[in-house]
């Protein structure tokens, strides 16, 4: 395991996994022996609240969330799942400095269960804060970049796991 994992994030991971909990359930529960390919995508305004964990400041401002879901369960009964949530080039207002942020903000999962299982989610949040000064020596764009994947075997037997975070936060 490398870096470090900031408790506001495992929040994050917790929700992203009380999410695919959920998605597995309706993808299996009612199913047919075999689905169509079904994909959801979706626009829609958004207000977007987080912590700069390298200034100390609040930053919050408005955009679009972008989400894509696709699903498929095939005839020989593999289920294929792929979320992507994410926020691109938002802008933002930290508080109480008045500086803007461009904000990006990326959640993906993905697995598939055929037999053998994998699994790998993604977490990048990157704020870049406008107008530097060079008051902030460490650096004042936060960038967050978490990766976990695990595979298991037929018989559920844990083959492969890994967790990857930069070290890096504050740039």
């Amino acid at each position: 395991m490398k870096g470090t994992l900031h408790t506001q994030r495992l929040g994050r991971l917790f929700f992203a996994a009380a999410t695919f909990v959920l998605l597995v359930a309706g993808a299996l529960i009612g199913a047919p022996a075999a689905a169509a390919d079904t994909a959801v995508s979706e626009t829609t305004a958004f207000t977007y609240t987080a912590d700069n964990l390298c200034t100390g400041e609040l930053i919050s401002g408005t955009g679009n969330m972008h989400f894509l879901l696709h699903e498929n369960l095939s005839a020989n009964g593999a289920i294929e799942h792929y979320l992507d949530v994410h926020i691109d080039g938002l802008k933002a207002i930290g508080m109480p400095s008045g500086k803007t942020y461009i904000v990006q903000d990326v959640y993906s999962d993905e697995f598939v269960i055929a037999g053998a299982t994998e699994e790998t989610f993604d977490i990048t949040a990157h704020f870049i804060r406008q107008g530097e000064d060079g008051t902030l020596i460490l650096g004042d764009d936060f960038y967050e970049y978490m990766r976990t994947h695990i595979t298991a075997n037929a018989n559920g037997m844990v083959t492969a796991f890994s967790i990857r975070t930069n070290d890096m936060p504050c740039q």
